[in-house]
């Protein structure tokens, strides 16, 4: 049986490349443990969006592992 986790997400908001950035935090709650970490910023930029915020913006091709586009540092990881 599936079971539903939250957690907070810090990421880096930049408006361009020579704009300041700033961290902004967002509350994720009731996400499926078994959602990857990509549908979890799917689900991230659909929360944002509903709630006029501007979505948070990553790279990412194949969506299936291989081609390394959508490659992120997780905790410093």
């Amino acid at each position: 049986m599936a079971r539903n986790i939250s957690f907070t997400v810090k990421y880096w908001k930049q408006d361009g490349p020579t704009a300041q950035g700033h961290f902004d935090t967002h509350e994720m709650k009731n996400i499926p443990d078994d959602t990857s970490f990509l549908e979890m910023l799917d689900i991230l930029n659909e929360e944002l969006i509903e709630s006029g915020q501007e979505p948070f913006v990553f790279d990412h091709d194949c969506r299936e592992g291989i081609c390394g586009m959508c490659s992120l540092y997780i905790n410093g990881t």
